[in-house]
């Protein structure tokens, strides 16, 4: 049943695939996040550990100002690999069908595929039943069909269509990150011109 499922997903029309995926999460899932912002390279806590939906690119804390009116997700680090909390993704992307995992009482999901090292450190014996992802065949603990994010968009439009759209929305992303760089050097010399110059000490007699 579980297969036939999966079939009927790959066989759906244009429309009804971007209804069930949005295109930003196929940059999402393409995006490598926790690196040093090059926004703000001599911060500290300068990983990019945040999505922004409207710009398609990912930033670090301190360039949230730059997108107070966007939506965005929060990325965290889960068993060396990046979830998503599932209840933050929910309101954005329909998650039928994809493994919940929990961590500090917080259901999360998976961006990206697990590899099997990963899995054998947390696979746990929880019926008889084998249970596996329809993309990657890796192991899940209940009836779903999707290890991850990036199996479920697989499903639905195939490796090669979400290598294109991942390429042409990272030639956007370099367009919009070098906006915000320049922007946020704009604001440091304002910051700058606004200081007040070095007291004049009175002349001695």
């Amino acid at each position: 049943m579980k297969k036939t499922v999966g079939i009927k997903r790959l066989h759906a029309s244009k429309s009804e695939k971007y209804a069930v995926v949005p295109p930003w999460v196929i940059v999402m899932y393409k995006t490598m996040f926790f690196r040093n912002c090059m926004v703000h390279p001599n911060t500290k806590k300068n990983e990019q550990d945040r999505f922004c939906i409207d710009c398609l690119c990912s930033f670090c804390s301190h360039c949230i100002p730059a997108h107070t009116r966007h939506k965005h997700v929060k990325i965290r680090r889960y068993v060396y690999s990046d979830v998503i909390n599932r209840h933050d993704l929910c309101k954005l992307f329909d998650c039928s069908g994809i493994q919940t995992y929990h961590t500090n009482k917080t259901k999360v999901l998976f961006l990206k595929q697990r590899n099997h090292h990963q899995q054998q450190q947390q696979q746990q014996p929880i019926n008889s039943k084998d249970y596996s992802c329809t993309i990657c065949d890796r192991n899940l603990q209940d009836n779903s069909l999707y290890c991850s994010i990036a199996c479920k968009v697989v499903a639905i439009f195939g490796d090669r269509h979400t290598e294109q759209m991942s390429d042409n929305h990272n030639k956007y992303n370099k367009v919009i990150n070098g906006a915000i760089k320049r922007e946020d050097l704009m604001e440091q010399n304002r910051k700058r011109r606004r200081r007040k110059g070095l007291p004049l000490r009175a002349p001695i007699s």
